[in-house]
């Protein structure tokens, strides 16, 4: 029996199709079975993982996001992901961010496990969007309760040893100037100049404790800000001579400050005053000249701390304000100090949603600003 040339072609498309059709279902098989190990993945990674929908709704969880909890799926899955935040405002400024399409690293966060219990963890977190719209939140949570705990562990005993040793240095302070003045009525002099370093030493001892029990508080968010109106210009005087005698180095401060009410916290701000400036004369060879320099801008004043001294790379400037981070170079191995004092002086502004700003080159020297709020009889 004869067959067409049609039929011939028509056969050859068939074997063509069932080629192709085989060819897609071993494709769509291996698909299945990527997408299947994926899921399984996903579902049984040891990192806990959830989906959140625009509204605050969780979609999902793996295991390991149960497991880390103590709830089961059901009591998890379909509840408001804010139920489970021990600070309620922490989730509307997540949701904020990843609906104006910010990827969150490693945002802090408290979640509240079944048994009660507070974990700390870090979130990162971004948008899955479909043709713009938003779809679902994908949020991996790392667990760091035990660090924050060994930390807290930290800050507890330094406050402790740093508000313990308070108590004798007062009074050897107390003891170093009953001495100096009988010196003085005797006109010792070498008494005089030797009971005089003794003190400075002890106020720089003073200021580093001080330090310490500050950095506990900020670190337990036991800050409570005392704002008034003040005059700026009269602290920064008050600052500047304490410097001179605490941090006596041969520096010269020159101040140029108008009168400057501001509404603040004036103990606070004295802080982060004498942090910059005596800074600024630490890093500052030869007694170098430190400026202090106050501009009102709108409702705003900006305080600016100039020093001459030996600048800050580009690298160390990304990390200035970091706790305990301290610049180390063969220009500065013979300052003291902790790196506490920037991270202070950071925290305080931040309390004042104000911010520390740093311009500076290495060999000629820094500028650390930062604005303040003036007091509304001065707007």
């Amino acid at each position: 029996m004869l067959i067409s040339v049609h039929s011939l072609i028509i056969m050859d498309n068939l074997e063509v199709l069932k080629a192709e059709l085989e060819k897609y279902k071993r494709k769509n098989g291996e698909l299945e079975a990527r997408v299947e190990e994926l899921s399984d993945f996903v579902e049984n990674a040891s990192i806990p993982l959830h989906w959140v929908d625009q509204s605050g709704i969780i979609l999902w969880a793996n295991q390991a996001e149960l497991n880390a909890l103590g709830y089961k799926y059901d009591e998890y899955v379909g509840q408001p992901i804010s139920n489970f935040h021990a600070d309620p405002d922490i989730i509307n400024d997540i949701l904020t961010r990843l609906t104006r399409n910010e990827t969150l690293n490693n945002y802090p966060a408290r979640l509240r496990a079944k048994d009660g219990s507070i974990r700390h963890v870090l979130i990162s977190s971004n948008v899955l969007r479909k043709n713009g719209e938003f779809i679902h939140t994908r949020c991996f949570t790392k667990d760091i309760t035990e660090i924050k705990k060994e930390e807290e562990r930290k800050i507890a005993f330094v406050a402790m040893v740093s508000h313990e040793l308070k108590t004798p240095l007062t009074s050897f302070t107390s003891y170093v100037q009953i001495l100096k003045q009988r010196a003085k009525k005797g006109e010792d002099e070498f008494a005089i100049n030797a009971l005089t370093r003794a003190e400075v030493q002890a106020k720089k001892m003073a200021n580093m404790l001080n330090d310490f029990l500050n950095e506990a508080k900020y670190q337990e968010g036991k800050v409570l800000l005392h704002k008034e109106n003040f005059d700026l210009s009269e602290l920064i005087t008050e600052i500047a001579d304490d410097a001179h005698f605490i941090l006596s180095k041969g520096a010269k401060i020159i101040i140029n400050s108008p009168a400057a009410f501001v509404f603040a916290d004036r103990e606070k701000i004295g802080q982060v005053l004498i942090n910059l400036i005596s800074n600024a004369i630490k890093y500052s060879p030869d007694g170098g000249d430190v400026i202090i320099q106050c501009e009102k801008s709108e409702h705003k004043v900006i305080v600016s701390v100039t020093d001459h001294g030996i600048g800050i790379s580009p690298a160390d400037q990304q990390r200035l304000f970091e706790r305990f981070y301290r610049v180390i170079n063969d220009k500065s191995t013979d300052v003291r100090g902790f790196g506490i004092g920037l991270y202070l002086v950071a925290e305080i502004l931040r309390y004042h949603q104000s911010a520390i700003h740093v311009i500076s080159e290495e060999g000629k020297g820094s500028t650390f600003n930062f604005a303040l709020d003036l007091s509304p009889s001065e707007v």
